[in-house]
């Protein structure tokens, strides 16, 4: 009879501590996406996002222009490339300069990144749009922000910094320290 108990309080440990790591791996990347609030200063960094948008985007005559801010080694940046084929099929007849750049990029011209995958939105030079892509642990193309912005669907007044959405994010290590 012991043996049978102690059979099943094994099992059910067992049960318990796998369930518990899988959770704890599969929500490692989620959380909030700007916990200290950096987003909030792009604002004042807009010439350099300008400057930047331009020197990437020098062929088009586009006013709008999406910034892509992508890191190889977070693993939500796959969930992210979903997104941007979705916006290039979904936004073809939109003139909208789409530039994929990286963090180092960024970082160089004085502009804050708290997380990737990382999307700005930039149309007749005033900052739109800075968060992530969507909500959600999955992060999915159906919990899209972006898309609502791109198509005026949400609209606030001024600029939206999306700091306090909980996604997949992969928090970029200067914001740690």
């Amino acid at each position: 009879m012991n043996k049978i108990w102690l059979g099943w309080l094994l099992f059910a440990s067992w049960v318990l501590c796998t369930s518990w790591l899988l959770y704890q791996s599969g929500n490692q990347h989620y959380g909030e996406f700007d916990p200290q609030r950096q987003l909030q200063q792009q604002q004042q960094q807009l010439p350099a996002l300008n400057r930047l948008a331009a020197k990437a985007s020098s062929n088009s005559s586009s006013s709008a222009v999406l910034l892509h801010v992508l890191d190889p080694d977070c693993p939500c940046s796959s969930k992210a490339k979903e997104h941007i084929k979705q916006l290039q099929t979904e936004l073809q007849d939109k003139k909208l300069q789409q530039i994929v750049i990286s963090v180092h990029e960024l970082e160089q011209s004085g502009i804050s990144v708290p997380a990737t995958p990382l999307v700005i939105y930039l149309e007749n030079k005033q900052l739109v749009y800075s968060g992530p892509y969507a909500s959600g642990p999955a992060c999915s193309t159906e919990n899209s922000m972006l898309t609502a912005v791109l198509k005026q669907k949400n609209q606030v007044q001024g600029s939206w910094l999306n700091s306090e959405t909980w996604s997949c994010r992969c928090l970029n290590d200067t914001t740690t320290m």
